[in-house]
């Protein structure tokens, strides 16, 4: 019954993916077949920040066409954490799965995360009932690592994920009253060599290991409703755009989901811990706890400033911005505690009508404009015919600058929304685009080099030919019908003029700007690693699921 509920409300929020055509909308870009470049694996000029997930896409695009990646690429989290979180609480009664179903799928969360195109975080979000989990059965000395690390794998995909996964499940894990550490030290180490293919591009990239301390206010939660962030936050809102925030978290309705979370917290508490295990239910707490804090840290005087340090000060901490992402043990919580309370209310037969109405109607009467924020963005697209040939005539001769030179597009032909820009994912070598970000007026400086010398030359003048090809650019892409400024390129050769878009070719010799060989060894040294540790993780099921014929 959770299984099918959840498949049922993935449905629903999925509903327009019945059409053909590719995913295209905010952060989300899926295309026919997305090339494997040195970018995909964090070899490019920018921070490694969709390593590996870009490289994951590009070698199963060799194998599956991108709109079937897209589909299972949205659907899989939302039936995972559905269908986790029922598991979690799988010895409470069968109302208690389903609420819990219904919350980790349809909750403010997941909706805005949907909205904005990022179904690479929710993978992380899907597997963290799975590591809290297999997490505990591994204290209790119950469980393998095998499965653990899976999911931990599965949450990966993203550094955000990975970092989230690792630290719950060695939270959780940790062993008790003389446990077995050094199963908790595999298990730790396991889920460290998993976070090599975008820590290993970090250390030794050639991007900005600091960022702009600006994008810390830029990417603050932010409140919806009169109660301010921190309730915001609490009831599992927040994010930073409020583009794609459901109209209904700004009214009464957000104050009775606040109410639904307390009264559930109350109830469903000493619940939760009979299920669960004490030591279990308080080290998600902890994990809750933390996460909240630190969701809430850029939108709080004094810890704000503290994170502005951080990010302004020491390498890496730009992942910190965009705060509210690191909620989702704290949303694991809530959803949990909601299964249990209704799972111990269901035990009074007088208020199963109740309880039975609350366990399936209750997430979507708060959040009941979910499908109206949803859908808009995943209607797919088809691509002109022009990124076709653009995509066929790009190739060999030096990389690819696409200009208007910003991060995002507005294109005709996907209405209503503003799209990452899909050539990086859809045209072969790498692609210099604009790490610059615009956030409510406020432009966020970059962190790659390259992309600040190609902007420059851009604007060059006279010198443009020159200038690109040092910089290791062949070929200049115009996208037409977008905002922004296309600079002067009538000094390069027009290839081809297609409704949408413009192709020049930039003469004379290119300098190759591919990264160094000591550079590639260690990048793929550590993707080698990752995989080996995967693929040995699915051999035993593989086997297992193998039947050799009897030899007589």
């Amino acid at each position: 019954m959770p299984a099918a509920w959840a498949a049922i409300l993935t449905g629903i929020l999925l509903w327009p993916q019945h059409r053909a055509g590719y995913g295209l909308g905010h952060d989300m870009v899926f295309t026919p077949r997305q090339p494997l470049s040195w970018a995909s694996v964090g070899l490019g000029s920018s921070s490694p920040r969709a390593v590996p997930v870009d490289a994951v896409v590009s070698l199963l695009s060799k194998l599956v066409d991108g709109a079937g990646i897209g589909r299972v690429a949205l659907a899989f989290p939302l039936l995972a954490v559905g269908i986790g979180a029922a598991w979690l609480l799988a010895d409470s009664r069968l109302f208690g799965g389903i609420a819990a179903t219904g919350m980790a799928i349809w909750n403010p969360y997941v909706l805005e995360r949907l909205a904005l195109g990022q179904w690479a975080v929710l993978w992380a979000y899907a597997a963290l009932p799975w590591v809290v989990g297999y997490a505990a059965r591994m204290r209790r000395g119950e469980g393998r690592l095998r499965p653990l690390l899976l999911w931990t794998a599965a949450a990966s995909i993203t550094p955000t994920g990975g970092l989230i996964a690792l630290v719950t499940g060695c939270v959780i894990g940790i062993p008790q009253h003389g446990g077995n550490w050094r199963r908790w030290w595999l298990a730790a180490g396991g889920a460290g060599l998993l976070q090599l293919p975008w820590v290993v591009p970090a250390l030794v990239g050639t991007a900005g290991l600091t960022s702009d301390p600006e994008g810390v206010t830029a990417f603050a939660a932010r409140s919806e409703h009169a109660g301010g962030t921190l309730l915001t936050l609490a009831g599992m809102g927040g994010i930073w755009d409020a583009e794609v925030v459901p109209g209904s978290r700004a009214g009464p309705l957000a104050v009775a989901g606040l109410a639904f979370i307390v009264v559930a917290a109350l109830v469903g508490w000493p619940q939760l811990v009979a299920l669960l295990g004490r030591a279990t239910v308080v080290r998600l707490g902890t994990c809750a706890a933390g996460a909240f804090v630190l969701s809430a840290a850029a939108s709080v005087p004094g810890l704000s400033a503290a994170m502005r340090w951080v990010v302004r000060t020491v390498p890496g901490a730009g992942l910190l911005r965009d705060a509210q992402k690191w909620l989702m043990p704290y949303v694991l919580l809530v959803v949990l505690l909601i299964g249990a309370a209704v799972a111990r209310l269901a035990v009074l037969a007088t208020w199963r009508v109740a309880v039975a109405a609350v366990a399936l109607a209750g997430p979507i009467v708060l959040v009941p404009d979910a499908t109206r924020t949803v859908h808009p963005v995943m209607q797919p697209v088809r691509y002109p015919v022009d990124w076709s040939w653009a995509a066929h005539t790009v190739g060999h001769g030096g990389d690819v600058a696409v200009v208007p030179f910003q991060s995002y597009r507005s294109f005709a032909w996907v209405p209503g929304r503003t799209v990452l820009d899909p050539a990086p994912r859809l045209l072969p070598g790498d692609v210099v685009v604009s790490d610059q970000l615009a956030v409510s007026g406020r432009v966020l400086r970059g962190e790659d080099a390259r992309a600040r010398t190609v902007a420059s030359a851009l604007g060059a003048g006279a010198d443009l030919p020159r200038r690109l090809a040092e910089a290791g650019v062949g070929w200049v892409l115009v996208e037409r019908g977008t905002p922004g400024a296309v600079p002067d390129l009538r000094r390069l050769p027009l290839v081809r003029a297609g409704p949408e878009l413009e192709l020049y070719r930039v003469p004379g010799p290119i300098d190759h700007a591919a990264p160094g060989v000591a550079r590639i060894i260690v990048v793929l040294a550590g993707d080698a690693v990752a995989m080996a540790l995967v693929v040995a993780l699915c051999l035993p099921r593989l086997r297992r699921r193998v039947r050799y014929p009897a030899v007589t």
